[in-house]
């Protein structure tokens, strides 16, 4: 996309982020970063920016949610503004942007699960069952 006043390419794709992985991936290109500034910079190991940035860990499985150790990290690592950092907490930690609205309801957790499910989101983790 063209943005007309410039006449300069429109990275406004860059900042909508589905995911943390795809901020991750999206962060390196705006602040003009390589893979392995952000491992200098956040301590953190080749394999693990590595399955950021592929969202799939060894094993062939989406990416999980980092921990939150891993999450300062890498806001720390890319030198994040604390708007760019709650923006990439809220794609990360979906769950918590409904939280306030889950407690000031005083919602039990079924109903919440509920709510939660609606957004897209799970309170609990879906269990793998082997059915004979």
């Amino acid at each position: 996309m063209i943005n007309n006043k410039s006449k300069q390419p429109d990275n406004t794709e860059l900042y909508i982020w589905k995911d943390f992985s795809d901020g991750v991936r999206k962060l390196l290109k705006i602040k003009k970063m390589k893979q392995s500034d952000l491992i200098w910079q956040s301590n953190l190991t080749r394999s693990k920016i590595n399955r950021i940035c592929r969202n799939y860990n060894d094993n062939g499985y989406e990416f999980e949610q980092p921990s939150i150790k891993d999450f300062i990290a890498i806001c720390v690592g890319f030198g994040l503004t604390p708007e760019e950092k709650d923006k990439l907490y809220n794609v990360t930690y979906r769950e918590m942007e409904s939280l306030d609205e889950i407690l000031e309801k005083r919602m039990n957790i079924v109903s919440a699960e509920d709510f939660l499910n609606k957004r897209g989101c799970t309170l609990w983790e879906k269990q793998k069952r082997n059915e004979k």
